[in-house]
C-alpha cells in the first residue's frame, strides 16, 4: 500500500474519532433541561404593617437520562427599607419522587443589601427530584409607615445541580408587591415602557380610530406613519420570531465542540494533502 495514502487515511480516521469523542458528550449535556424559578403569585396586594407570604416555586424535569436535581440555591432581593424577612420555611420540592428523601436547608438574611439566600440539599440524593413544587416560603413584614408603592421582589440568582454533579440552566421570574394599592407613578412608567417596546394600548387604539377623519385630510403624513408602524411592527415580530426560533432550535454547548471538530478535520486533511 502507498505510504502516503496510508498516512492520509490514518489522519482522516483520527479526525473522525476526535469529532465523535467531542460531539457525543456535548450533545448529551446540551439535552439537559433547565430549572424555572417563579412565585406562586406574582402580583400581591399588602397593607402597611401586614405580613405577606411568597411561595417560591422550582420546576425541573431532569435530564435526558431521568436524573433529577439534588441541590438548589436561590437569592431573593427586596427593598430593605420597606420589607423585613421574618421567616423562611423550606418546601418539599427537592424531596419529590422518594418518600425517604428529605430536604436539608439553610437560609441567611442580609438586611444591609436586602437579600435572603436559600440553600437546600436532597438526602439521600437517589435519582434526584423532578417536579414543580414549592421550594421555600418566605414571609415578609411590611413597614408600618409604608406609603403607597409597588416594589419588585427579584430572584437575583438561582441555580440547581443534577445528581450527576452537572449544573442546570435556570430561568427566574420576579414578583411585585403592591403596598396600599400600589404606586400610580410605577404603573405609568410600566405603561410608558410598554409603548416604547411597541405595545399598543387600548386607549391609543380608540384615539387612532377617532382620528380617521383627520387621517383622510392628511393622507401623505398618515400613510407614511402607517407604513413606518407596519415596518416596525413587522421588524419587531420578525425579531421575536427569530429569538423564539433561536431559543427552540439552538442546542447549548454544541457550537464550540462542533467548531473544534471541524477545525481538527480540516487540519488533518491539510496535513494529509501536503504529504501526498
Amino acid at each position: 500500500m502507498n505510504p502516503d495514502r496510508t498516512r492520509r487515511a490514518f489522519a482522516i480516521v483520527l479526525a473522525a474519532l476526535l469529532a465523535v469523542g467531542v460531539l457525543l458528550p456535548a450533545t448529551a449535556l446540551a439535552g439537559d433541561n433547565a430549572t424555572s424559578f417563579y412565585f406562586d403569585d406574582d402580583e400581591i396586594a399588602a397593607e402597611p404593617g401586614e405580613t405577606v407570604e411568597l411561595e417560591l416555586i422550582a420546576s425541573d424535569h431532569g435530564d435526558l437520562h431521568g436524573n433529577g436535581i439534588d441541590e438548589l440555591e436561590a437569592t431573593l432581593a427586596y427593598e430593605s427599607d420597606l420589607f423585613e424577612v421574618v421567616d423562611v420555611e423550606h418546601g418539599s420540592m427537592l424531596a419529590a419522587g422518594d418518600s425517604d428523601a428529605e430536604v436539608e436547608g439553610s437560609s441567611s438574611v442580609d438586611e444591609g443589601t436586602g437579600t435572603v439566600t436559600i440553600e437546600q440539599e436532597r438526602t439521600p440524593s437517589g435519582d434526584g427530584a423532578t417536579a414543580s413544587d414549592v421550594a421555600a416560603t418566605i414571609t415578609l413584614a411590611v413597614a408600618e409607615d409604608a406609603e403607597a408603592t409597588s416594589e419588585t421582589i427579584e430572584i437575583a440568582d438561582a441555580s440547581t445541580t443534577l445528581v450527576t454533579d452537572y449544573p442546570q440552566a435556570s430561568f427566574e421570574y420576579d414578583a411585585t408587591i403592591h403596598v396600599a394599592g400600589g404606586d400610580g407613578d410605577v404603573a405609568d412608567d410600566e405603561a410608558d415602557d410598554a409603548e416604547t417596546d411597541g405595545v399598543t394600548l387600548a386607549d391609543d387604539v380608540e384615539e387612532s380610530n377617532g382620528d380617521d377623519t383627520d387621517a383622510d385630510d392628511d393622507s401623505t403624513v398618515d400613510s407614511g406613519d402607517t407604513a413606518g408602524a407596519d415596518e416596525n411592527g413587522t421588524a419587531d415580530d420578525a425579531a421575536d420570531d427569530a429569538e423564539s426560533s433561536g431559543d427552540a432550535d439552538s442546542v447549548p454547548g454544541f457550537a464550540v465542540p462542533a467548531a473544534v471538530a471541524g477545525l481538527t478535520l480540516t487540519i488533518a486533511l491539510l496535513v494529509a494533502r501536503r504529504r501526498v
